[in-house]
């Protein structure tokens, strides 16, 4: 679960107003990116990148500013990367926050048949407060250097994840892993890019092969989902937590359930783990079909002692003021998706889901639902709105709103250009109250996207269609929300 939002811009270059972010026609250099950075779940600032330019030798200058929440420059600079091939790109991947610190990643690649195959994984880390490079290199340690002659495809991933101030996780994958072996391996590094740990199971594995996802992580834990496989059929499932400052296992939970779950969400708070997802009919090879769930479950874990605190299956016809199947139908709407779970101070739950037809590859999002479960997860008001039908989702994140009074939700129409609009959901804490605002957008002359601001904001960025014209191609800006205070 990368605590992350990505934001794609093929543009120019760029120019700080106040709580605008403009890009103007006169531009130097080839956009790569430009990306909200989050310290913990709170937003810090963000990251542009663009190409200036590349010489004789495939050296390719990359130029960052970083800003913060409100759009003013907090430091800018350049550094080198390089591709073994004039025919081939550096592409931006993942940026990733911690104390202070960016770590940035890139690949080398080329197309195939609209398919970007990637070599060299590499990464820079800059230091925000000095506004210098303080390392930079190639993820796998096999290549040695940058050079046609270890240029092969790198089928491995390296995952970056912040564990605040103790610096950075990297989850290496492995496709080809052979049976008896391990194809998750998992290393800390302190802010000298010091390998502070790493992590290899100390289970025998004989004929089996391990594999893990990142759950969640934070400066104490880090939650992991592993697998034991076996002629590709998955044989156990488990939960396991490391200690984040030592990577040493702190708890090791084989699970299992009468069904088949579809994990969804996991947090940690005050040492327990709350995850949770939707549930099935069980199936020898823990397979599904997504139509056919029964309801949602939540599992509370207490790490400290080792115990589950709750193992909570809610079935859909528990829903109150809903008419709805033993599958998750909704009478004349389609079937629920759930987007979005999140754990409220007080205990409760505040699950948020879209309502979809399915017809072939044509799948269309209907009306916006809200489930709110009481301290035991049961389920205690179910609340419809009308939104437009689109073509594909329309929820893109959640935010916290001033004074950490409640959470902002934001659903916007990514399918159409005209006549947009973003609906904007506040659940206030103390209330419990829920109000739904929408925003419309004009943008007869532009395309519109939305990302997450600071607190009390939301972030517009608007690509004009004629920049000739506007003497702009694009202009990013905060728009402040309308909320309650309690």
């Amino acid at each position: 679960m990368k605590k992350t939002y990505f934001l794609f811009l093929f543009l120019l270059t760029s120019f700080s107003f106040g709580q605008s972010y403009t890009v103007l026609n006169a531009a130097v250099g080839e956009f790569l990116a430009f990306q909200p950075i989050f310290d913990d779940s709170e937003l810090f600032g963000y990251i542009e990148l663009r190409t200036m330019n590349i010489d004789e030798k495939n050296n390719v200058t990359i130029k960052y500013i970083a800003l913060d929440k409100n759009f003013n420059t907090m430091c800018s600079g350049t550094f080198i990367e390089k591709t073994s091939n004039s025919r081939r790109k550096k592409k931006f991947n993942d940026i990733t926050y911690s104390d202070g610190l960016v770590r940035i990643d890139f690949f080398e690649y080329y197309k195939a048949l609209d398919i970007e195959v990637p070599f060299f994984k590499t990464y820079q880390v800059i230091d925000l407060k000095k506004n210098i490079v303080t390392s930079s290199g190639i993820y796998n340690p096999e290549i040695k250097e940058i050079d046609k002659q270890y240029a092969k495809i790198d089928t491995k991933g390296y995952f970056c994840y912040s564990l605040n101030k103790g610096g950075f996780l990297i989850h290496e994958t492995n496709p080809d892993t052979k049976i008896g072996n391990e194809a998750s391996f998992y290393y800390a590094l302190n802010s000298k890019n010091e390998k502070i740990w790493e992590y290899k199971a100390s289970r025998e594995l004989k004929k089996y092969l391990m594999s893990y996802n990142t759950l969640n992580y934070d400066e104490k834990y880090i939650v992991l989902e592993g697998f034991f496989y076996k002629k590709s059929k998955r044989e156990q499932l488990h939960i396991q937590v490391l200690d984040s400052k030592t990577g040493k296992e702190v708890l090791y939970f084989p699970t299992s359930s009468e069904y088949t779950l579809s994990r969804e969400y996991t947090y940690l708070i005050d040492d327990k783990i709350y995850t949770g997802g939707r549930f099935f009919e069980k199936n020898s090879k823990e397979e599904y079909v997504t139509d056919e769930s029964l309801g949602i479950y939540q599992t509370i874990i207490d790490i400290k002692n080792n115990k589950v605190i709750r193992d909570k299956y809610v079935k859909y016809e528990q829903f109150p003021d809903l008419k709805i199947n033993k599958h998750g139908k909704v009478r004349g709407e389609g079937y629920l998706s759930f987007k979005k779970t999140s754990i409220n101070p007080d205990g409760t739950t505040f699950v948020l889901g879209e309502a979809y037809w399915q017809k072939q590859q044509y799948r269309a999002y209907t009306q916006l639902y809200t489930f709110l479960m009481d301290k035991d997860f049961n389920p205690v008001k179910t609340v419809e709105y009308e939104v437009k039908r689109t073509k594909g989702s329309k929820y893109d994140f959640a935010q916290r709103l001033a004074n950490q009074s409640g959470r902002a939700y934001f659903f916007f129409d990514k399918n159409d250009d005209r006549d947009l609009e973003l609906n904007i959901l506040n659940y206030y804490f103390k209330s419990k109250k829920q109000v739904i605002q929408k925003m419309p957008i004009t943008n007869d002359d532009s395309v519109i996207n939305v990302f997450p601001a600071k607190s009390g904001y939301v972030g517009i960025a608007e690509y004009f269609k004629k920049p000739e014209k506007a003497g702009k191609f694009m202009e990013i800006r905060l728009e402040k929300l309308n909320y309650e205070r309690e």
